[in-house]
């Protein structure tokens, strides 16, 4: 955990609205330490964790986090980034509670991963790439010769065949699929939950010589529960994003990977094992949603027709720029090549000499628009 603040600004914690970083206040303002001036070797009580848990992040007002225009936005611009990398993106919902970064350092005894400038909770794109990873390392059947080759494909999605240098059949490189962060699509519902370890000296040393011979380190049924409270993510929607790596020489360098079945790995990971922690307790299973239209797992996004629009293009990088209803919307890389490619001679001759008027279709994303077609 990082350093609190001074005694004095602890004193009397300013008030949080929802519109705040509920993250910030998490990590800065706990103020239940026995003796303020030994911080640094704290021993907050069970009771009044729980307490302090409760009061800030478990309610109607402080139980909500995240603000929904500012998820959208973000949500919006991973989707397109991952499009331009030729990637995917899905959205998933939690079973059940989440909860994730249990492993950061904190007072409560249980941290929690917060997004550092949007105040949610999500997974790190480290985490879902090693959710994939592992649950190929476990589950692929390779006595199935329909399968493809384990060590292989683990090569040529993630870098490596295996996670020990000592092992690895081939040499190790960058992966060739990019996993993003998985993003709240709208805000998240926290919550409190307690778990009741009864052994815990036995889990600190047990098997070690300082157990022998001491009642408290063996494992045995005489030991009292202590109750422990940490956080969840009570109600929890994510975004999930992957792409292809990009190289110069893209079409010779890297092997043919279908991105259907790293969706179909990623789905079936986060339904059967689940993300984030105590997942062998029923935490972090999820399942991809449905918009109700007969579409699953992909935010929608809304077009728009801007008639009469006139457009500039850059010989140089391609990039073609539509002007309609007092807005612009841009399209560059190779998603400008094609659709320059795919337009009739008349109106290519025509952008070319800035002259082209026409219907552009844009698709909004976030705070962007986006140049998606022109009619």
């Amino acid at each position: 955990m990082t350093t609190p603040l001074y005694v004095e600004l602890q004193a009397v914690p300013p008030e949080i609205t929802n519109k705040g970083n509920r993250g910030l206040w998490f990590e800065r303002f706990f103020n239940q330490y026995k003796d303020q001036q030994q911080w640094a070797n704290p021993k907050p009580e069970s009771a009044a964790n729980a307490a302090w848990l409760k009061n800030h992040f478990n309610n109607n007002t402080n139980g909500v986090v995240g603000n929904n225009k500012q998820l959208a936005a973000h949500a919006q611009a991973q989707m397109q980034l991952a499009a331009s990398l030729q990637g995917q993106s899905h959205i998933f919902k939690a079973n059940w509670h989440f909860v994730t970064g249990m492993g950061n350092p904190h007072p409560v005894e249980n941290g929690f991963a917060w997004h550092p400038t949007l105040g949610v909770p999500y997974l790190t794109g480290a985490a879902v790439k090693g959710l994939v990873r592992s649950y190929i390392e476990n589950n692929l059947d390779t006595d199935n010769p329909e399968n493809p080759d384990k060590e292989k494909l683990l090569f040529d999605w993630f870098g490596s065949d295996h996670k020990k240098p000592e092992d690895q059949t081939y040499d190790s490189q960058a992966g060739n699929l990019i996993f993003f962060d998985a993003l709240p699509t709208k805000p998240v519902t926290l919550g409190v939950d307690i778990m009741t370890p009864h052994m815990g000296k036995w889990y600190e040393k047990g098997g070690t010589d300082q157990a022998a011979g001491t009642a408290e380190a063996v494992p045995a049924d005489w030991h009292d529960p202590v109750p422990v409270s940490f956080l969840v993510a009570k109600e929890i929607t994510l975004l999930f994003s992957f792409a292809l790596r990009q190289y110069p020489d893209a079409d010779s360098k890297r092997p043919a990977i279908d991105l259907a079945d790293v969706a179909d790995v990623l789905n079936r990971a986060l339904e059967q094992a689940g993300a984030g922690g105590k997942t062998a307790t029923g935490y972090g299973g999820m399942q991809l949603e449905s918009d109700g239209k007969g579409n699953t797992g992909t935010f929608q996004q809304q077009d728009e027709r801007w008639e009469k629009s006139t457009f500039q293009y850059q010989k140089g990088s391609g990039e073609i720029t539509a002007t309609g209803n007092k807005k612009r919307a841009t399209v560059r890389g190779d998603d400008a090549k094609a659709l320059f490619a795919k337009l009739p001679d008349d109106k290519r001759k025509l952008l070319e000499k800035q002259r082209l008027v026409a219907t552009a279709v844009v698709k909004s994303q976030g705070n962007m628009n986006v140049l998606f077609d022109i009619v």
